[in-house]
């Protein structure tokens, strides 16, 4: 057989599996289901997030569901959610994928906004602002108040 790429690889090489539409893949055949990883409850990390959320939306003076928007917001409202989500990732350490699923983002795009946010730390009133939410989510992160929690589903739902 003749072979089209050094180090004996053929496109029916016996490792990769050719999927119905002709393409190719090396994990799971497109009839199984997708599995998540880890074995942990996804709700604690929600509620961590929902709470760095409604930190920022309350220091910015932003609707907790603008923070969530599918669509571009002006730039206040762009920096409250980067806020945010760089809250989520250093006063919880929760992980930019965690953090994207929450936003309804991808994770690149948490790990960008906490570079932004990092970066304008550079400013003593941003700095400042920052440093007082990261104390106060540190101090929050026990218990989500119940009323709290109302607040974040209700907003849930007029979004629906």
């Amino acid at each position: 057989m003749h072979h089209l790429f050094p180090g004996g690889f053929t496109p029916s090489s016996p490792t990769i599996r050719r999927q119905p539409g002709g393409g190719r893949s090396r994990h799971r055949p497109a009839s199984e289901p997708r599995r998540r990883r880890g074995s942990g409850d996804g709700g604690d990390r929600r509620r961590l997030c929902d709470l760095a959320m409604l930190a920022a939306a309350a220091a910015f003076s932003v609707p907790v569901a603008e923070l969530t928007a599918e669509s571009r917001r002006a730039s206040d409202v762009a920096f409250a959610r980067q806020s945010a989500m760089y809250l989520a990732h250093v006063a919880f350490g929760l992980s930019y994928s965690d953090i994207g699923r929450a936003f309804g983002r991808d994770r690149t795009t948490a790990a960008h906004a906490c570079r932004l946010v990092e970066d304008r730390r550079d400013d003593p009133v941003i700095d400042a602002a920052l440093d007082i939410l990261e104390a106060a989510c540190a101090s929050a992160r026990g218990s989500l108040p119940a009323q709290a929690m109302g607040l974040i589903q209700a907003t849930r739902q007029v979004r629906s």
